[in-house]
């Protein structure tokens, strides 16, 4: 029986269309992206769609080829918001929901702004807007879809600054396992159920919008226009910048080439 992790977003629904919650083969269960990323590492799933810095932080994984979850320019789903200028910003929170997107944002602060801003990293429960001492605050997933920015607060997409910051896509989750687990076909699975969410956006959005509180068309631009689902060449360029980037703030220890689930 092989146990499949994903996270509970919008973005996500694609990947796992049709899968099952649990079948004779497998069982599926859903996570936010701290929590699973600790799953996997603590071997209670074999295979999970964890945020893409988790790769870089043991060697003892590979990726499942042609699935992730990318932003090509924009993302809608990951942003920061922040009261102007942010130049003058002195502290902000992180979403601890995300180690990526938190890892994206010092990028994006401090390599590509300059900004020495201070980041906050706040409880699970822990509403940022209700604190006095944050210009600004993280916030990532479907909460941030539907997001209203507080009066006077600006908003930046991480996603559109990394693309101009780099003129490459961002990668932000990958299916991963550990090296030497045997998915049994489960990755064919896997694959199919991407083929088969990119058939249904209609129908992906139709059912999600309403529980969100998003417009169908806005929902369905979303899933199959703003998110990307495989991982060629050009987002496989994006993580290996986003790997270096990493190494040099100190966030990831020193790691080359990417290793492919191949069976």
């Amino acid at each position: 029986m092989i146990r499949i992790g994903a996270v509970p977003y919008l973005n996500v629904k694609v990947l796992v269309y049709g899968l099952q919650p649990s079948t004779p083969r497998y069982t599926l269960e859903y996570h936010v992206p701290s929590v699973l990323a600790q799953k996997l590492r603590e071997g209670h799933v074999d295979v999970a769609l964890v945020s893409s810095i988790e790769y870089f932080r043991n060697p003892e994984y590979c990726i499942l080829p042609d699935l992730s979850v990318t932003a090509y320019r924009e993302m809608w789903s990951i942003k920061l918001f922040y009261r102007p200028p942010l130049n003058a910003a002195r502290r902000v929170a992180l979403d601890p929901a995300s180690e990526t997107t938190n890892a994206l944002l010092q990028i994006l602060l401090y390599e590509k702004l300059r900004l020495g801003i201070e980041l906050v990293t706040l409880q699970p429960d822990e509403d940022p807007a209700k604190r006095g001492d944050l210009d600004g605050f993280l916030k990532i997933g479907d909460a941030c879809l539907t997001c209203v920015p507080p009066r006077g607060y600006e908003v930046l997409d991480l996603a559109a600054e990394w693309h101009a910051f780099t003129n490459l896509p961002f990668v932000f989750a990958v299916w991963l396992a550990r090296k030497g687990v045997d998915l049994e076909g489960v990755n064919k699975d896997l694959f199919l159920a991407k083929r088969e969410g990119l058939r249904h956006t209609d129908d992906i959005a139709r059912t999600e919008a309403p529980r969100l509180g998003l417009d169908f068309l806005r929902a369905k631009n979303y899933i199959s226009r703003v998110v990307h689902y495989d991982l060629g060449r050009p987002g496989l360029g994006g993580l290996d910048l986003f790997r270096r980037y990493l190494i040099r703030q100190g966030l990831a220890p020193h790691s080359t080439g990417f290793d492919l689930y191949t069976r």
